[in-house]
């Protein structure tokens, strides 16, 4: 045999197996999500998403009694990272009362990354919808293998990163946010108080903030954080955001991947017998992470209710 030909069939051969295999590991790993849906209810609150294998959604709004019916089934599609489903979304507007006010729902067909993960040692799934996820429970245990599809995009600030924990002895805490089920302490960093925590859970870090910025540190800020979420930041130049209101503001935002940085900047132009009165905070860097904070959420609810004078 012709040694170019050989060595063609060989190659092919090879790229063949190569192929199969890719394919094959494809298979695999969706074969395995695909056991944690059969027979299986995945449910957030009092809400079924997914059961056996179909999303379940509502796909009627009645304005004049105020409720979803018609409940449909719809097959969900899977592959190793994501969840292809249908899914009815609430439309409306907000009221004077800043209240949402439902008018009539549209359909949906996402995409949606997700993951499986043990919290609190019981089974979970994670949808990764912007802005916030949702954590589903199950109606059976499951031994699942955990999924790690999603890898948080981590800013520190002073040294410290949502979900890191912090020694106490190190914090002041401003104020205590009991919510149903769990609790939020406002909490300032000893020894500088322009550097602001909010803790969940005792001492695991929630949410940072970062206060009396100069402004030639915008610069270096922006392009930071454009870089790492590969995203440019939205832009509003100072000004009035309400007719009349006595302070301007100035901001860039970004919201990517369960990540949100607001880079805000106020300006007192109120009354001149005031303005002696109050100090300028320079720039503010605020940093959240929905993503991360769900999973913070689920996995410290239930916990005790704090008081700043007794516990």
């Amino acid at each position: 045999m012709n040694y170019s030909l050989s060595n063609s069939i060989v190659n092919g051969f090879i790229i063949t197996i190569i192929i199969a295999s890719f394919f094959g590991c494809n298979s695999s790993v969706e074969q395995k999500s695909k056991q944690y849906f059969k027979d299986v209810e995945w449910f957030y609150g009092d809400e079924i998403v997914f059961r056996n294998g179909y999303s379940i959604s509502f796909t009627k709004y009645d304005a004049e009694k105020k409720i979803f019916y018609k409940d449909s089934a719809f097959p969900i599609s899977l592959n190793d990272t994501g969840i292809v489903y249908t899914r009815y979304r609430k439309q409306g507007v907000y009221n004077d009362n800043a209240e949402f006010e439902v008018t009539n729902c549209e359909k949906l067909v996402d995409t949606i990354r997700f993951d499986f993960k043990y919290i609190n040692k019981q089974a979970k799934l994670i949808l990764y919808l912007e802005p916030f996820p949702l954590i589903l429970s199950t109606n059976k245990p499951l031994r699942l293998k955990e999924t790690s599809n999603y890898s948080p995009i981590k800013f520190v600030i002073s040294y410290y990163s949502i979900g890191d924990q912090i020694d106490r002895s190190f914090l002041k805490t401003r104020g205590i946010y009991n919510y149903p089920n769990y609790t939020i302490e406002d909490c300032e960093l000893i020894g500088n108080k322009d550097i602001t925590f909010k803790i969940i859970g005792y001492n695991t870090i929630y949410a940072i903030e970062r206060r009396s910025i100069e402004n030639f540190r915008i610069e270096e800020i922006v392009k930071v954080v454009n870089s790492k979420l590969s995203l440019a930041a939205k832009y509003r130049p100072m000004r009035q955001w309400i007719d009349g209101a006595d302070y301007e503001y100035e901001f860039y935002r970004w919201s990517e991947n369960g990540v949100q940085i607001n880079l805000s900047h106020s300006k007192y132009i109120g009354s001149q017998v005031y303005k002696t009165l109050v100090k300028s905070n320079d720039w503010v860097l605020s940093y959240d992470d929905s993503f991360l904070q769900a999973i913070l959420v689920e996995t410290y609810r239930n916990g005790k209710p704090h008081s700043s004078i007794i516990n």
